[in-house]
């Protein structure tokens, strides 16, 4: 089998790595500035089956190869640009498995722009970032397995990807109504990294009553507009459900007990790394709440402190 992993962030590469180290032929698709890169990917899973892997020479390439099996979209949601749009449809009709986050217009837009092609949401099983060595550190959460929707009629590429993961040793599994699972899981939770990111850190959000007020306002809203679109993953409900200021400050207190490089990674990834996303998915969720006519006034407000001149030196697209 043969697949090709779109982006080579932490995410790409965790999917890319495991499935390479167990025998799948796998092309990191890239920018073209980083074609040319030599340097090996390296993983450390940091969590239950503590292991480590290397791929030595992992085969990058600028363009899709023609001779993929499956595509697997890894990149940020405001990298789901034009140009990646047309190089997707350009492809001949193989699966395109979709790991970035996508509200509904913009799935749909995607479904437009490839003409037909099959195009499956999916809702990642891994936490993962890339440290300053370079080496991707990562988790895979017992209680969220990759999550891909299921082909009617069956797919048979899709269904030896979702084969090959779990043979790799990362969960997954085919589910119907991941479409919709998807879009209606981030809306319900992502308000509360925004807030994160807006304040500039936890305890920053944390010690700013207005604006950790306008967070979990925000969260509501993001609860509100979840219910239209589908049943979200349990674990993103109760999140938003319980957090208040009395919570969110005990959680961080046992967080950074038990796991103080989680909350250095909800800090750095949603807090700096995901900027540009965060404003163009809080966009995107305002028109939505309105298109569907659930509150959206602290939404509105969570996003105008986003896009606040501080914010500004986050906010350059970063190559895949």
């Amino acid at each position: 089998m043969h697949v090709a992993i779109v982006g080579a962030g932490a995410l790409g590469r965790v999917y890319g790595v495991r499935l390479a180290v167990s025998g799948v032929t796998v092309t990191f698709v890239v920018r073209p500035a980083r074609q040319a890169e030599q340097t090996p990917f390296k993983l450390v899973r940091i969590d239950g089956d503590r292991r480590e892997d290397t791929l030595a020479s992992p085969t990058r390439s600028a363009t899709l190869p023609p001779s993929a099996d499956c595509v697997v979209v890894c990149v940020r949601a405001d990298q789901l640009d034009a140009p990646l749009h047309a190089e997707l449809a350009g492809l001949p009709n193989v699966p395109v498995v979709m790991l970035t986050p996508m509200l509904p217009a913009e799935y749909a837009a995607l479904e437009r722009a490839l003409g037909g092609k099959r195009l499956f949401a999916a809702m990642p099983g891994v936490v993962a970032y890339v440290n300053e060595l370079d080496v991707t550190r990562y988790w895979v959460p017992r209680i969220a397995p990759t999550l891909v929707d299921e082909p009617r009629p069956p797919d048979p590429a899709v269904t030896a990807l979702v084969d090959a993961l779990v043979a790799s040793g990362l969960p997954a599994r085919l589910e119907l109504g991941v479409h919709e699972t998807n879009p209606a899981t981030t809306v319900a939770f992502i308000p509360l990294f925004m807030g994160i990111d807006a304040a500039g850190g936890i305890d920053a959000l944390l010690g700013d009553d207005a604006l950790l007020g306008m967070t979990l306002d925000a969260g509501k809203d993001g609860l509100a507009l979840s219910r239209r679109l589908g049943k979200a993953a349990p674990w993103a409900g109760l999140l938003t459900r319980f957090a208040g200021r009395r919570t969110l400050r005990i959680g961080l207190a046992i967080a950074r007990r038990r796991s103080k490089e989680a909350v250095a990674y909800v800090e750095e990834h949603f807090g700096h790394k995901l900027h540009t996303q965060n404003v163009a998915m809080a966009e995107a969720m305002v028109r939505l709440a309105t298109e569907k006519g659930t509150p959206n006034v602290a939404l509105r407000a969570l996003l105008e402190r986003l896009k606040e001149p501080d914010h500004a030196e986050t906010a350059a697209p970063r190559p895949r």
